[in-house]
């Protein structure tokens, strides 16, 4: 299990962003990623607000993992971090069948562009979403800050490297990516 800890904001500058962290960061790679998320046939987890639970299988290149987060929230329901369980797959397709025939459905595919940059101990992330426009996170991992520093002190860290990176930026609704396409995909 991986744990993390992650702001994400919707970015209204990512070329000067994307100039500033090619600048004071280190670009460690970009890829393009499909991420199908399933949910059990008899429980949507995209039911309870904000969404608790994710489970997908991520299409990149010529590796694919099926991917389990379970969501930890504070009293005013802002995400504090993120349990993730991850494994590898060979055959993406044929875990999304072993899904299917498992009562599970696919509920949404989210498709987006992800440029991973280095910065500070901090990974920061610039994602072009299909149909949701561009977003920024800023991601500390469970090894990246002393034991003695708590969640929200970490999570104040990603804040100030948004300044530090001359992000302009606004807060992006509860939710991850699936959510978001699913609310727009109900709002049309």
């Amino acid at each position: 299990m991986n744990e993390e800890i992650e702001i994400k904001v919707l970015l209204k500058n990512p070329d000067q962003v994307e100039k500033r962290l090619k600048e004071i960061g280190k670009l460690i790679k970009e890829e393009e990623q499909k991420d199908e998320y399933f949910v059990p046939k008899d429980n949507d987890f995209f039911a309870e607000h904000p969404t608790r639970e994710y489970l997908r299988i991520r299409y990149k290149g010529d590796t694919s993992k099926l991917c389990y987060h379970y969501c930890h929230y504070d009293d005013k329901g802002e995400l504090l971090k993120t349990d993730e369980y991850e494994t590898g797959i060979k055959d993406p397709e044929m875990m999304a069948t072993i899904l299917k025939n498992l009562n599970f459905v696919k509920r949404v595919t989210v498709v987006k562009h992800r440029t991973y940059y280095e910065y500070k101990g901090f990974e920061v992330l610039i994602d072009k979403v299909d149909g949701l426009g561009c977003f920024l996170e800023v991601e500390a991992k469970e090894n990246s800050f002393p034991s003695n520093i708590t969640v929200e002190e970490v999570r104040d860290s990603c804040y100030e490297i948004l300044k530090e990176i001359g992000a302009e930026w606004e807060r992006v609704p509860r939710g991850g990516y699936p959510d978001l396409l699913i609310r727009k995909q109900q709002l049309s």
